[in-house]
């Protein structure tokens, strides 16, 4: 085993607001996602999900959720969203540290820096996303569902106040595969699309993503409603764009022409052989008709055509969302990780 190192001496954190331009990304982006890669690396076998220099930097100016990075000695970060539309009371962090560094002396040099972000910012409700391998899972979630491992990371949380609320699983479809053909009521007409959502289904699905927001498990977090509309879709649009990600659409039109499900798949522009399986949302009064595996199918379809060269399809469901897990075994994908979310809810006079 490789050992860690220790540094002696002060550590200094500084929080980055803007993280540059995609074509110019600041160097805090730069040094962050360099980070990521070799966490992600030394954690899960792969860098599939760590975002790159030129995606934290676009998505540091989403007028809808701004991210940011806080920054430790170069050696460890962490990765902060701030809801500015929606949930304002909320903030949603991840941290990661390089591989032969001890973690907790850093994660307690940046937590200082990260209390003071949330009483500037009137944060009550504390998200932290931690991903665990799958070989030990040990701490259960407490929807009952999911599991991770027990690390001294996960201890120093427990200790912070920090409680184990829900597990998303990790599942991985390797690629290329045959797509099955399935049954889909003849009420229902099945759309794709790449990138920008066509203008006449702009408020159907501003529908739906609204929708979204409460019908996905949310463990004992505050599901509240968002407030979608065909704006906001195009500002989420170009901030996508400006992050070279490519976003791939399946959707279902009901008898009148209307969006009642959809799935999307996001693939990023410099690592076309991953792609990321997002959203997928059948609406409560249009479900039992298979629409959610038929939607599924048609955008593996898709990505596989517009991106021949993918070898790695990663989604992400909380383990209690049994219907999307048993979709997603169909298809033949498997368990490969796990992401914890440790919830905290502050007091305003109180906060972590």
């Amino acid at each position: 085993m490789t050992p860690r190192i220790r540094r002696l001496g002060p550590l200094n954190a500084t929080i980055h607001h803007d993280l540059g331009r995609a074509d110019t990304p600041a160097r805090a982006a730069l040094v962050a996602a360099s980070i990521g890669g070799q966490a992600e690396q030394a954690l899960l076998g792969h860098t599939d999900f760590h975002h790159r220099a030129d995606t934290l930097a676009a998505y540091s100016h989403d007028e809808d959720e701004a991210q940011l990075i806080i920054l430790c000695d170069e050696v460890a970060f962490l990765h902060v969203f701030l809801p500015r539309r929606d949930k304002v009371h909320t903030v949603h962090v991840q941290a990661t540290v390089l591989p032969d560094r001890d973690p907790l002396p850093l994660l307690d040099a940046l937590y200082p820096a990260f209390q003071d972000l949330c009483r500037q910012e009137r944060r009550t409700a504390v998200t932290w996303w931690e991903y665990s391998r799958q070989e030990e899972p040990t701490l259960t979630a407490a929807t009952g569902s999911g599991a991770v491992e027990a690390t001294p990371v996960t201890d120093r949380l427990q200790e912070r106040g920090f409680v184990l609320d829900q597990v998303e699983v990790t599942n991985t479809l390797q690629l290329p595969v045959t797509v099955g053909e399935g049954d889909v009521d003849k009420r229902y007409e099945l759309v794709t699309w790449t990138g920008e959502t066509p203008e006449h289904l702009l408020d159907g699905m501003a529908d739906l993503r609204a929708r979204m927001t409460t019908d996905a498990p949310n463990g004992s977090r505050e599901a509240e409603e968002a407030a979608w509309d065909a704006t906001r879709i195009r500002r989420e649009e170009e901030v996508a764009r400006s992050a070279r990600r490519t976003r791939l659409w399946a959707v279902a039109l009901g008898p009148e022409g209307e969006p009642v499900g959809y799935t999307m798949l996001e693939s990023p522009d410099g690592q076309p052989e991953v792609a990321h399986q997002m959203d997928t949302l059948v609406r409560c009064e249009d479900r039992g008709h298979g629409l959610g595996l038929a939607l599924k199918r048609a955008n593996l379809t898709h990505l596989q055509e517009l991106r021949p060269q993918a070898r790695r399809l990663h989604t992400w469901n909380a383990g209690e969302n049994r219907w999307m897990l048993d979709i997603n075994r169909t298809l033949g994908f498997t368990p490969t990780s796990a992401l914890g979310a440790w919830q905290r809810t502050l007091t305003a006079a109180a906060q972590p």
